[in-house]
């Protein structure tokens, strides 16, 4: 394989990928699947190469990177930036799996979107050389578009607390059709279907190495981060991305009525502008920690705060300007209720729930096991 070049491979032209977005983000919402033109888009713009190995023709990225491509691409459409993170985060996750299911996954190129599963379900049998695996796996987001699923199972010899990834290819499961949701429509979560697939011993990993950021995977800082530190990180950042859009669809609007001369607009305006300013800026500050690996480790209880914290405010922002809209704001037409139905489903999300993250925190700085600053 001749030497990649990088820099060449990085989230590029997000400017070309938030018009292509832009222009499908109503039909991706009413077919409840991202529309093919958006999820190609992705691709071409590095989302499913983003955390792949170099060893297998990725590029490694940061974090950092990441979260403000995220953030401008969901001021556009959220559930483009939602299955741009699962890409990356998929591919990421996929690069745990031993050398040679890594080859496999990425032999013919690093741009194969994978759609990851983080909660165990089905079951996985061994057999000769790996295991048959069966089951069915819900909330799949970007799952139309995959070339390959990452599914979770419950140990297969024992049924125990650590679960097993396993990949598979497309031709060994299908897509039942099951998201019907309020938000985030567009992100195709559906379910993906797997009946007696054999699964090689090589594409399977024990999940308690994503979770510390060791066993096989490749030595690149994005791969040895802990999970915690990073897992609500760009769900957040997709929040903070709705919230300044519908800031500025909101602005926009009141731009054209009488209310934009009144104080209270303007009080509105300034603390929504503010609240979101600085949910982004807790995102970028979790960012730059993750970036480094063994800062992560120290504040990876912070980060899952300070992300969290950052979806909830950006949330609360949306729903104050949406509110504030009256009965204009309900229109099937009108983009801002768009942003405040993906900004409730987005985060909803387990890895933004601030009472789980908020009260881990806490703990850890009472009993000295976190930092707190």
């Amino acid at each position: 394989m001749p030497p990649i070049d990088r820099r060449a491979w990085m989230l590029l032209d997000v400017g070309t990928l938030s018009t292509v977005a832009a222009e499908f983000a109503a039909a991706s919402d009413a077919n409840r699947v991202l529309s093919p033109e958006v999820a190609e888009q992705l691709v071409k713009s590095g989302f499913a190469r983003y955390f792949v190995p170099a060893a297998n023709g990725g590029t490694e990225g940061s974090f950092s990177e990441l979260v403000r491509a995220l953030y401008e691409t969901s001021q556009a459409c959220a559930s483009a930036a939602w299955c741009g993170l699962i890409y990356a985060t998929s591919g990421r996750m996929a690069a745990f799996l031993p050398e040679g299911g890594r080859a496999a996954v990425w032999r013919t190129g690093a741009d194969r979107p994978i759609a990851a599963a983080l909660a165990p379900a089905g079951t996985a049998v061994p057999a000769r050389g790996g295991w048959r695996l069966s089951g069915e796996w819900g909330f799949l987001s970007a799952v139309d578009h995959a070339d390959w699923v990452l599914l979770c199972v419950p140990d297969p010899s024992s049924g125990a607390a650590d679960p097993w990834f396993m990949a598979l290819p497309r031709a060994d499961f299908t897509v039942r059709d099951t998201w019907f949701t309020a938000g985030m429509r567009g992100t195709g979560s559906n379910t993906a279907t797997v009946r007696e697939a054999f699964v090689p011993a090589d594409r399977a990993y024990r999940r308690t190495e994503l979770a510390t950021g060791s066993g096989e995977a490749p030595a690149a800082a994005c791969h040895r981060v802990p999970l915690l530190s990073v897992a609500g990180l760009p769900f957040a950042a997709v929040v903070a991305g709705i919230a300044r859009g519908a800031l500025d669809e909101w602005t926009a609007w009141t731009g054209t009525r009488p209310a934009r001369e009144s104080d209270t607009t303007r009080l509105l305006f300034a603390r929504a502008a503010a609240e979101t300013d600085a949910a982004w800026l807790l995102v970028e500050r979790a960012a730059r920690v993750a970036d480094d690996p063994e800062l992560a480790r120290g504040h990876a209880t912070r980060n899952a705060r300070d992300t969290s914290h950052a979806a909830q405010l950006a949330r609360a922002v949306v729903s104050r300007l949406f509110e504030s809209a009256g009965s204009a704001a309900q229109a099937e037409t009108n983009r801002l209720q768009r942003f405040w139905r993906d900004a409730h489903a987005a985060a909803s999300h387990a890895a933004v729930r601030f009472e789980h993250h908020g009260i881990a925190y806490a703990r850890g700085v009472w009993d000295g096991t976190a930092a707190d600053r």
